[in-house]
């Protein structure tokens, strides 16, 4: 498909480009900023910046906003890694002609740790978190007297990230998408997204950049209950890699849709031992009520669960 061979035509320049390399690896900040929001994201492999359409775009590419034609709030829930877990809620609406604008909190919180000094005494506990709050909008900037899926669309999000471990931080930063108009009678559409553009933490003496994450992603209906999608994914502190998915539909009635998702990537494929790599899940949705699960293995470290909800009104 064309975005496999974009991909493939990219790679070799982000891998070469400074920072995009596995020697990288543990030089950014705010970790979090990585980990996926939305059940249905994550099922598809974590390809879903071409896809995204409802409050949980403001965590892949602000320019899926756009797709909001009424007012979306989105939950998630996620029991993570390590007694960790992250929580995600967003709001978003739109503004008629100008475009569609949102709001999301996404918060993960690292379990308690017990606090030692040099000698091995105890001196309590503290609990590490990271949150960040998202602003973000989404307009057309061509074709006006278009249909809407003829159009480019830009969308920007400005974000308050505070990081805590014992001492603390904050920081401001950005992200920008753009989505391309549809191509090949509506069933293909590409998307650029930059994510965390500027940004640095410090918890002591020395400071790290947030992690800059470039995507190139695509979304490909290749029947009306069938869509693929692949994102190629550049993240500043490790190499590149591809994500995939598939999202199958079932209409059950008019009111009501079942989902069934899979995907895979291969970020970081060598870097744990057992099941990894791939994502599973499923969806339901019932007039404006939408709820999806996704299950991500994590080889060796446990797998991850995630539970995400959406209305629109």
């Amino acid at each position: 498909m064309p975005a496999l061979l974009l991909c493939a035509l990219l790679l070799p320049a982000a891998a070469a480009a400074q920072g995009f390399d596995s020697a990288s690896a543990g030089t950014a900040s705010a970790q979090f900023l990585k980990v996926a929001s939305g059940a249905r994201g994550a099922a598809l492999g974590e390809a879903y910046s071409a896809l995204a359409d409802d409050a949980f775009a403001l965590d892949w590419n602000p320019a899926g906003l756009i797709n909001i034609k009424k007012n979306s709030m989105a939950f998630m829930h996620s029991p993570y890694l390590a007694g960790a877990f992250v929580d995600y809620f967003a709001y978003a609406e739109t503004a008629g002609e100008v475009g569609s604008w949102g709001v999301s909190l996404k918060y993960m919180n690292f379990g308690k740790i017990t606090q030692t000094d040099s000698s091995g005494f105890d001196l309590g506990a503290f609990t590490p978190y990271d949150t960040a709050v998202n602003v973000g909008f989404a307009c057309y900037i061509t074709g006006f007297n278009k249909d809407p899926e003829e159009r480019f669309v830009l969308g920007a999000t400005g974000k308050f990230v505070r990081s805590k471990i014992i001492s603390s931080d904050n920081t401001v930063s950005a992200d920008i998408g753009l989505n391309l108009p549809y191509m090949f009678d509506n069933k293909f559409r590409l998307t650029m997204t930059a994510q965390n553009i500027m940004g640095t933490l410090r918890y002591d003496k020395e400071e790290a950049p947030l992690p800059l994450i470039l995507r190139l992603g695509s979304a490909t209906r290749l029947a009306d209950y069938f869509t693929l999608t692949a994102d190629i994914i550049a993240a500043r502190d490790n190499l590149p890699f591809l994500a995939m998915g598939g999202e199958g539909k079932l209409k059950v009635s008019p009111d009501m849709d079942v989902f069934l998702r899979a995907g895979f990537n291969t970020r970081a494929v060598s870097d744990v031992s057992g099941t990894r790599n791939v994502a599973f899940g499923a969806g339901l949705r019932y007039t404006d009520y939408t709820l999806d699960y996704a299950f991500s293995p994590f080889g060796d470290l446990g797998a991850v669960h995630r539970i995400s909800a959406a209305i629109t009104f």
